[in-house]
């Protein structure tokens, strides 16, 4: 399954009931998660970075790598971005700018961290971020930030 189908279902399903994030959720832990179906183990530091700039795109078993942010006004995502990155959310518009004339993407934006864990559950693709209190049974955390 790729970007359509049925996780795209969840998605709009879990989306209609979200609620906009708040800025205390931008100043907890990060879990960077998967689905408990996925294949991947473990990512550092340096994975995240190489995934979420596109300069990396399939996973070491050959599935395509698709991660997942949200939205650009999320506090977590500027948290996320500061520490992984070593960029801001707006600091990154020009490299997605210059990577468009390349044919590179971005990341998929989703708009709340249960629509990010709903996503990450049906595809096992899939990377994201959630605060740390959002984490589920419906996924698995690689690895925890704490800056």
């Amino acid at each position: 399954m790729r970007h359509g189908g049925l996780a795209a279902l969840v998605v709009g399903l879990v989306v209609a009931g979200s609620a906009r994030a708040s800025a205390a959720e931008g100043a907890g832990p990060i879990a960077v998660i998967v689905g408990t179906r996925s294949a991947v183990e473990r990512v550092s530091n340096d994975d995240l970075r190489e995934l979420y700039l596109r300069r990396r795109r399939v996973w070491p078993n050959g599935v395509p790598a698709i991660p997942v942010n949200l939205p650009a006004s999320h506090p977590v995502r500027e948290r996320f971005s500061t520490v992984v990155l070593g960029r801001a959310t707006q600091d990154l518009l020009s490299y997605w700018n210059a990577r468009y004339f390349e044919g590179i993407t971005p990341p998929i934006v989703l708009p709340s961290p249960a629509a990010v864990r709903a996503y990450v559950a049906v595809e096992p693709g899939a990377i994201g971020y959630v605060p740390l209190t959002d984490v589920d049974g419906t996924c698995r955390t690689l690895l925890v930030l704490n800056r």
